[in-house]
């Protein structure tokens, strides 16, 4: 078995280059997505029927939001806008919307979207929320006004309310009404989501599978050459030769996955947390794919076959997975059902919930145990798959 391990490190001399440049690809994906992600803010229109007081001060309490970019347009461009997906959302003021609130009617905006996601999620309550603060200010400096009016014949009510309600929107921004403590169950800190670190975790996983699989792929090149004819007439034992494959293209993929692990933390300031557990996770993962990586070897005849394949088979398990994108933001139940059929899934799942959300090693032993049951069917099928002629 070592002679055969020797043998396939040998060969890694003339293809160590490929290893390389996937790493940098993937190093080079990260830190472009990642960025993206964290400076991203979705574009919504705002188009403002009313041109009232009420309307524009609500397109004011809007701008001053960070989360999203608002730019004004006019009713037609705002539908082709987002009709062409250059544009998150639209939200139109109806007219009517100040008098609705100066009569106390019920004050009501349009949304225009072509889906919804988690960011049209947060629009829309930040507009709920926002509309109905603002029109409670409204209220309490027009009864305030009122107070005043009564009080003194020389004050100006208009003036009053503006001034109120500044105050009042001032008074907002530094005093809430409420104070919410928040705490995650069985949890050492609570972090945010972070696009950075899911791009770090998703890139390492979707590349690594590249190198394990065509690693054991070698199986097949091996099989045109008659090279692994040779082998098997050789003294050396039909599980000695596949052993050392296995093994050899196990350990070029653990390689890669923990220099990728390891450049997140010194490249991206990454803190992986338990980098123990996040370890286990890495060693299950690659011990599954390199299994995927035998079983494909055993369907296809040649290597030209599953070079062919293998990109689009670890491309469509790596989207389903949730590496090129968060799977909360999934909202089709067949995809996510799909989804629990990948390894990428487990492995990003696993690696997100102690490096991002500070879980204990507790709450990934479900993905520990898929990824190892996912990789033993694998090798089973593998081993029947591949023949020994």
């Amino acid at each position: 078995m070592f002679s055969i391990i020797k043998l396939r490190f040998l060969r890694l001399r003339d293809e160590y280059l490929i290893i390389v440049i996937m790493t940098i690809i993937a190093l080079g994906f990260t830190a472009v997505f990642g960025m993206i992600g964290t400076s991203y803010k979705p574009r919504i229109l705002i188009v403002d029927k009313d041109q009232s007081k009420h309307s524009k001060m609500f397109k004011d309490e809007l701008e001053s939001n960070p989360i999203f970019r608002y730019e004004s347009v006019g009713y037609e461009e705002a539908i082709e806008l987002v009709d062409k997906g250059k544009a998150l959302s639209a939200v139109v003021i109806n007219n009517g919307f100040s008098d609705s609130i100066d009569n106390g009617g019920e004050a009501t905006i349009e949304l225009i979207k072509f889906k919804d996601d988690r960011y049209i999620y947060t629009l829309e309550y930040q507009l709920f929320s926002i509309l109905n603060r603002m029109i409670g200010n409204i209220k309490i400096a027009e009864i305030t006004a009122d107070y005043l009016v009564k009080s003194k014949n020389d004050v100006f009510r208009d003036e009053i309310v503006k001034r109120a309600y500044e105050n009042i929107k001032e008074y907002w921004s530094y005093r809430k009404p409420i104070n919410i403590n928040t705490e995650m169950i069985d949890t050492k800190k609570f972090s945010n989501y972070d696009s950075l670190m899911h791009s770090i975790i998703g890139f390492s996983i979707y590349f690594t599978t590249y190198t394990a699989v065509f690693s054991i792929g070698t199986i097949l090149y091996d099989k045109e050459h008659n090279i692994w004819q040779r082998m098997l007439v050789s003294p050396i034992s039909k599980s000695a030769i596949l052993g050392g494959s296995m093994i050899s293209a196990y350990i070029i993929g653990i390689l890669q996955l923990f220099i990728l692990i390891f450049a997140g933390k010194y490249l991206f300031n990454i803190e992986w947390g338990l980098i123990s557990e996040i370890i286990l996770i890495a060693l299950l993962y690659v011990f599954a794919i390199t299994c995927l990586g035998l079983f494909l070897s055993g369907i296809v005849k040649t290597y030209a076959q599953l070079s062919a394949i293998t990109p689009v088979i670890l491309t469509g398990t790596a989207m389903l997975g949730g590496c090129m994108w968060p799977l909360e933001i999934v909202n089709n139940r067949f995809l996510l059902f799909l989804a629990n059929f990948m390894p990428q899934k487990w492995a990003v799942e696993g690696m997100e919930k102690i490096a991002m959300y500070g879980y204990g090693f507790d709450s990934a032993i479900q993905s520990s145990i898929v990824l190892l049951v996912m990789g033993l069917v694998f090798f089973g099928l593998g081993v029947k798959m591949v023949q020994y002629e």
